[in-house]
This record gives structure tokens, sequence and C-alpha cells, in this order.
């Protein structure tokens, strides 16, 4: 029978003469078999990355206090680079999916979209699952396919900003495309609702109507200041700390009245800038839902039933009203200068094609956006026409969806100022307040531009037409110039697995997109 054995727990039997050398924790041998040559780093999916010298690290700011002079912390902004095997990624995560896309509309060719110079829609008709496993294809149709899941591969695949290549089909069809794009919008058509494209800001009537440069503006960072009346105050708050997009002017300040108020209508200077009788409405499956009015605006700009007033309470009243209560099934994009103005470089996003969402939530309760041009003035008011709705925006505005990924990149106009006036009603009284208006100014229109861009200012609000849309960099008119042919685009992935890529033709022809092609892999 084997001896019993047993182990002492005390701290009387515990072996004290063992010893390890701590010289070794700081050789690579010792090191590498662990952590540090066992871990792996990197900046990015499906990339490598090396070192990044950003320069944009210092010593922070230096200050003067109680306890004398200090200087702030120093912030190591640069990237040592991946660690990882060679110069390869360290997580790769390819897709299988080749896209055919059956039309590419020219951002100028078709008026029911937005226009969107040097870009095209393309709508995409399959999928193309290839399993490299085995070397077959699934091909899923749009028409078969349940909606959210066909846009699921598509918008995994074809991020905004994510870069792509474009194949032409049909063998026959020259083209001149080039070697990369990017994918600039991957929610769907954007159906063009209201242009002003003609800038114009010239009154003809009254006599003695007056314009405001610069009436157009994207902002942000807005603050106002206070009139000392509380109640006066709380109608006019427009301290917005996200972008906004400013439309036109109504009134301009009285002369005598600096950050305060004056009771009685005949203090307004009547501004109605920009001049709308050339702007358009253009009809489409959401405007006919809540519109039934003219396509076209007055003759005359001025006037409670002018051109200004109309176009603002088409797009405050009727289109914002209408997102308000439809905004699961669509979505209002503004797109400045027909999409010619970048406002991310290098992000190649939405941005890029100076397009912005509206921020819905905006504008509902506040009374300095409920555009209520439903008052013609009071009696005491010389010139009645010019005194035009109560508890109205100073100027009309729409507040756009900020923060990142929304605001631009390029630089603005830190602390615009301009003093602003609005008109109100409030116990009876008629009301003029002039606020000092602060913001931080990153375009604005005809008269003051900010460089780099110089000419008039256009805008366009669309509705989001949700499909299997993308919105790319490519220009029909000179890449495409004799189309795509009956057999369309091949739409590929900047991430595509490689074998997939080297071996495309095959592909396609085992799916019958193409009749000829290799009848083996390279």
């Amino acid at each position: 029978m084997a001896e019993k054995i047993h182990f002492s727990q005390s701290l009387a039997d515990r072996l004290y003469v063992a010893e390890f050398d701590d010289a070794l924790l700081d050789l690579a041998g010792w090191k590498n078999p662990r952590w540090e040559g066992s871990k792996l780093k990197g900046l990015k999916i499906n990339e490598y990355n090396g070192p990044q010298i950003t320069g944009s690290g210092g010593i922070g700011s230096a200050t003067i206090g109680s306890q004398g002079f200090g200087i702030g912390v120093w912030v190591d902004d640069d990237y040592t680079g991946d660690m990882t095997y060679g110069l390869n990624p360290v997580i790769n995560n390819e897709t299988t999916a080749i896209y055919i896309a059956n039309s590419v509309i020219g951002g100028t060719e078709d008026k029911q979209f937005a226009r969107i110079e040097n870009h095209s829609y393309v709508g995409i008709e399959k999928i193309l699952i290839v399993n490299t496993d085995d070397n077959t294809v699934q091909i899923i149709d749009r028409e078969t396919e349940p909606f959210e899941s066909f846009n699921r591969f598509m918008t995994s695949d074809f991020p905004t900003g994510g870069k792509l290549n474009v194949k032409i089909l049909d063998p026959s069809i020259q083209s001149n495309l080039k070697g990369n794009y990017h994918c600039k919008m991957n929610k769907g058509w954007l159906l063009s609702t209201f242009k002003y494209f003609d800038y114009l800001n010239i009154n003809s009537t009254p006599a003695n109507a007056r314009t405001w440069n610069n009436p157009i503006e994207l902002f942000d960072n807005s603050e106002m200041g206070n009139t000392g009346n509380g109640i006066i105050d709380a109608l006019l708050g427009l301290n917005v700390n996200r972008l906004a997009f400013k439309f036109g002017n109504k009134v301009d300040a009285y002369p005598t009245i600096t950050n305060g108020i004056t009771n009685g209508s005949s203090a307004i200077i009547a501004d109605f800038s920009p001049n709308y009788t050339n702007a358009i409405i253009t009809p489409n499956k959401f405007t006919q839902q809540y519109y039934s009015g003219s396509f076209t605006f007055p003759s005359k700009n001025t006037g409670f039933d002018g051109a200004f007033f109309s176009a603002s309470r088409f797009i405050l009243n009727d289109t914002v009203q209408f997102l308000n209560d439809n905004f699961e099934d669509t979505e209002i994009h503004l797109t400045i200068n027909k999409g010619t103005k970048d406002f991310a470089p290098d992000w190649n996003d939405e941005r890029s094609i100076g397009t912005f969402e509206l921020d819905r939530g905006y504008g509902a309760s506040s009374a300095i956006n409920k555009n209520d041009h439903t008052d013609g003035g009071g009696s005491t008011n010389p010139n009645p026409e010019k005194f035009m709705g109560h508890n109205t925006p100073f100027y009309p505005i729409m507040q756009l969806k900020g923060g990142f990924p929304y605001t631009p990149t390029t630089f603005p106009q830190i602390g615009n100022l301009s003093n602003q006036g609005v008109m109100l009603q409030v116990g009876g009284g008629d009301y003029f307040a002039q606020l000092t208006h602060t913001r931080d100014t990153y375009f604005n229109g005809n008269e003051n531009p900010l460089k780099p861009y110089s000419g008039s200012i256009s805008f366009e609000l669309s509705f989001l037409d949700k499909d299997h849309t993308l919105i790319l960099d490519i220009d029909k008119e000179k890449e495409l110039f004799e189309g795509i042919g009956e057999k369309g685009v091949a739409l590929i992935p900047e991430y595509l697995h490689g074998t997939i890529k080297k071996n495309l033709a095959y592909y396609l022809k085992k799916a019958g997109i193409i009749d000829k092609a290799p009848n083996t892999q390279s």
C-alpha cells in the first residue's frame, strides 16, 4: 500500500531558497514569446498603417494664475505604426459580393432628382454572392429579397466615403472610367422639392424696399444676446450649438436700437432678402401628400403675398412639418451650390457634395420658428406690407444635423457678428427687438462669399426616396458618354476578396451576367 503523503500549507514548510533573475524581463528572448512578441495593433481594418507624424503634439497652453506660471501637459499625437506580420493588415474583413447596377443617371440629367454636378445616381439591381470554397455564385435580386436585407448588404460594402471600382459589362460600350470612385451617399434617390438656382437680391417693389447683404448662410455655434425683457427673450432663443442654414432676412435693425426693444410697428425697416420670385417647387411623391398650390412664386418678392413669405411658408410651415410627421419614411436634405462645394475635403461623404440632412427635431415647439406669416401688421405701421407676421423668425432658419460626421471640416469665420431684428406680439402689443447675433460662419451668399468659393449661391431641398441607390463621383457625360448598354455595370467593393477580384470575369460568367470569360481561374 502506498504511503500516504501529507501536503502542508504552513509557512514553516515552504521553500525559500528559489530565486528569479529579474534581468531576464528585459531580454527579447523572454518578452517576445510572451506579451511583447504576441500582441497585435492596427489602426484600421483591411489596411496596414505605418508610423504617422502628425506634428500636432505640444506643451499645451501656458497660464499665469495664483500659483504662478504654468505650462500644460505635453500630448503625443503621433502614431507609432501597426504591430503586425510584415506589412499585412492586422484584421481583414473582406466581402464576397459583386454588385450589378442597371441604371446610371447623371446628376444633371433628370430634373426630378437633386442636381449634383459631376456625380451620378447608380441603382443596384442584383448582388452576386461568391462561395470561394466551391466556386458557386448565388444571385440575390432586389425584387425578391426583403428591402432591409438587400440594403444591409449594399451599405456594408459601400459605406459613405468608401472606395469602389466600376466595370462596364458590355465590351462594345466605350467609356472613360477612372480607376477608383467614392460613394458619397448610400441611402437612395434625392427627389427635388424646392430649387433656388438663380440668386437675386434686388427688390423692385415697393420703391423703398431694401435688401440685406449675404442673406443666405451656413453657420454653427449660434448665440443671441438679451433685450432685458424676460418675456420677449423667452421668444427669441436662438442659442443653437448645432449646424444651421439661414435662407433669408426679413427685417433690418431699427437704427436707434441696440440690444433692446421698441413698442410700435412703425420702427420696422423692411428687408426681404433674397428675392425668391424665380424659385421653383418640384412635385414628387412626397409633396403630393401635403401641397396642392402653385409650383412657381409671385412676381413680387415683398409683402404678405410675395415670393419671400410664400417660399418661407412652403419650406418651414409645409415641408418641415411634413418631415416631423413622416420622419420614419423619409429625410430632407439640403444641397448647396448644386453639389460643387466640398465642405469636408478628403472625407468623400455627403458633405463633399455640399449636402446636409435637416434635423426634424427643430422648430415644432419653438415660437421663433413657428413662421406664422398670417398677420398683416398693426394700424400704426405706415407701410403695412412691410410688417408681416408675429412671433416669426428674424430670419428663416433650418437646423441641420450637427456634430461628427455632419459638421463641415472646413475652417469657419469665427465669431461672425451682426445685429438682427425680429417682430413679435406680446400682450396685444406690436414689438420690434434687435439683438446681436454671434456665430461661426462656414459659407454665405453672393456679396461676401468665403474663399475659395466665388459666384452667387444656390440651394436645393430634396426628399429622400429610400432605395438601393448610390451617389458616386461618376461624371456620366464625360466618362460614360455611350451609356452603360443593356448589361449594366459591375460595382466592385474596395475590400472584395482577393481571389474574386483576380477572377472577376470568371465569376460574372458563372452567374450568367457576361458571355465570354476564362473557363478556369487564374
